[in-house]
């Protein structure tokens, strides 16, 4: 249940401590430590497979002579939207110091029990044996390395987007959040946009669980967000809410909790270091260390012969979801046509790995789009690899970086829909800023507070321009 609405990021902290399941007390025997937390803050990212969270406590009662760095923490914030419960493992104790004669202050560094677990597990031999299966589907593989108690033994909830991908490999002794980000790098979804394959996997956590999706699914799942529908956690369909700048709060709950207080334009299109790291266009190379001439690359040479692939963002771009949908607009497409040349004079080379081609015949229904030849398998694998780098370079296109009143609801991976005001005036009238407004992914969101406030603060990013 969450607090009545007062004012915009209102809200009620407990915090408790647990050390081989007993709790742990002050001296007068309570187990809510409140009043010795200064400030919290919790992080999710589509770029880390953890949640995380830091604690700054101040402490006159003997309460970090208890500690030691590894216990467990309960720690729920209710809300003026909803209330959240979480449970993390405290893995540091940093930055610890005397401010009074008798008072100490120190942080304590804390992530999900599971990301621990993870230094402890080993992900060892034949996946066959491992998963007592062959050519196991990659979110099998996600969900059992998350689940089994072998490995993470998570209780939590995995949200995999369905695959065509098939896996057949050696794990060398990885541990379980290695493999599973081997998984990403190989993972092809099963829908089709363009007529082309896509692939551009990640795995994170947020409040609701576990997610292994491609960002082309969480582009096509924050277009389908609206915000009449409220979040559901078994499903982890969120509900889309919608925030508007404004920089001085009218002093009503109701109506503050959803403006925009802070907004910040972190970094600007870098032409020159797109051009430099061939942000838009390239050479993608599949590197085969065993059998050198059978590489597959895009250009010409005689030590890496076979047929040339190289990307470019023009081509691609049909191939992908956008934010917006059929209204997205390519930003390239907005260029003069003399940065237009240059972005279609592929310079910079990209490589990777590839599986030794020997083997290639044996797996070529595992990946879609492969057959029974072993180079047009491995032309197909370059492609993939340049569609993975593309589909992340172009989501950065634009960049907005907005802090509003606290909002448990919001998720890394989500939508969220901005409106701004143009800079440009029609009389009286404000205009609303076409580019910077509209509908972006949260890419990372950072919730700060004390005891009873806290904010939410976002890195937010769309691919395309109305």
């Amino acid at each position: 249940m969450s607090i009545k609405r007062v004012n915009a990021g209102d809200c009620t902290v407990t915090i408790s401590l647990k050390r081989d399941g007993e709790k742990l007390t002050t001296k007068d025997g309570g187990y809510n430590l409140i009043t010795f937390l200064k400030t919290w803050e919790i992080y999710e990212s589509i770029e880390s497979a953890t949640i995380e969270a830091m604690f700054i406590f101040e402490d006159s009662a003997g309460l970090s002579n208890v500690f030691t760095g590894s216990e467990l923490i309960r720690f729920e914030v209710k809300g003026s939207v909803v209330t959240r419960k979480y449970s993390f493992r405290s893995y540091n104790i940093s930055s610890r110091s005397r401010v009074t004669q008798t008072t100490d202050a120190f942080i304590i560094h804390a992530c999900s029990d599971e990301y621990i677990k993870n230094e402890a597990a080993n992900v060892f031999g034949n996946s066959e044996v491992i998963f007592k299966k062959t050519g196991i589907e990659a979110t099998d593989i996600v969900k059992t390395l998350v689940g089994n108690t072998m490995f993470l033994g998570s209780p939590k909830k995995v949200f995999a987007e369905d695959s065509l991908t098939k896996h057949k490999f050696i794990a060398p002794n990885w541990r379980p959040l290695d493999t599973i980000y081997w998984i990403t790098q190989r993972t092809v979804r099963k829908k089709k946009t363009g007529g082309s394959y896509q692939n551009g996997y990640t795995f994170f956590e947020n409040a609701l669980g576990y997610h292994f999706k491609s960002i082309d699914g969480m582009i096509d799942d924050i277009n389908d967000q609206d915000g009449d529908t409220k979040t559901d956690e078994k499903t982890g369909k969120t509900r889309l809410y919608s925030y508007s700048l404004s920089l001085k709060r009218v002093g009503n709950g109701a109506t503050d909790q959803y403006k925009i207080d802070t907004v910040s334009f972190p970094e600007e299109k870098n032409f020159l270091m797109g051009l430099r790291h061939g942000a838009w266009s390239g050479y993608s190379v599949g590197f085969d260390p065993v059998t050198i001439n059978q590489s597959r690359w895009g250009g010409k040479s005689p030590d890496l012969a076979g047929a040339s692939f190289n990307y470019n963002i023009n081509d691609i771009w049909k191939s992908m979801s956008h934010l917006g949908g059929k209204k997205a607009v390519n930003p390239v497409s907005r260029l003069d046509n003399e940065t237009k040349n240059l972005i279609d004079n592929p310079k910079r080379v990209r490589y990777s790995i590839l599986p030794n081609q020997i083997f290639d015949k044996k797996w070529y229904n595992y990946i879609p789009g492969l057959n029974r030849s072993s180079s047009k398998n491995y032309e197909a694998l370059v492609e993939l690899q340049a569609y993975q780098w593309m589909r992340m370079e172009s989501l950065k296109n634009t960049k907005l970086q907005i802090s509003v009143p606290g909002n448990l609801d919001l998720y890394a991976g989500s939508g969220i829909d901005v409106t701004l005001p143009s800079t440009v005036k029609s009389g009286d009238k404000i205009k609303r800023d076409k580019r910077y407004s509209g509908r972006y992914m949260i890419v990372t969101i950072a919730h700060k507070g004390s005891s009873d406030t806290f904010s939410s603060e976002m890195l937010l990013m769309k691919d395309a321009v109305s």
